[in-house]
């Protein structure tokens, strides 16, 4: 008994430690029975969602999934303990062309998927299509310099969207 016990207390250490991913399935005591929060993967795609939620040890601010499998479709993070493989994390920098960063009408400027499929998000689209870099300079996402390269401050990260 204290071998199974020992065992089913490593495996929950395995899964908490987990970093969460598309496609992994939400826990049922995670997911309320009758949830009817929706929320926007992209400016024209909604999924049931979770928000503020904590899964692997990290703070999602939304967690789109499945209704029928509560597989995960969709993630979004501001959580400062968030790495990716990369080791790229939120509130750190990020060195991008000017052609490599794209805006999407109402939703975010974003970044180039890292190699682990999440986006960088550098600002927010519904202020217009410029964006400071920490260099202080304004780039205009309309009239990219091919070559010209700046850094970004990384607000957050999505998977699953755009």
């Amino acid at each position: 008994m204290k071998i199974l016990v020992l065992l089913l207390a490593m495996l929950n250490a395995v899964f908490a430690a987990a970093q969460a991913n598309l496609g992994m399935r939400l826990p049922s005591a995670t997911v309320p029975r009758n949830n009817t929060n929706l929320c926007l993967a992209t400016p024209s795609q909604t999924y049931p969602c979770l928000e503020d939620v904590k899964l692997g040890g990290v703070r999602f601010t939304v967690v789109g999934y499945a209704p029928h499998t509560r597989r995960i479709r969709y993630l979004a993070t501001e959580d400062e303990s968030f790495r990716t493989l990369d080791g790229l994390r939120v509130g750190g920098l990020i060195e991008l062309a000017e052609s490599e960063i794209f805006s999407v009408a109402g939703w975010y400027i974003m970044g180039p998927r890292t190699k682990d499929g999440w986006r960088p998000i550098l600002g927010s689209f519904l202020v217009g299509d410029v964006i400071n870099s920490v260099d202080g300079e304004a780039v205009d996402l309309t009239k990219p310099v091919p070559g010209r390269m700046h850094r970004f401050k990384i607000l957050g990260f999505d998977k699953g969207g755009v």
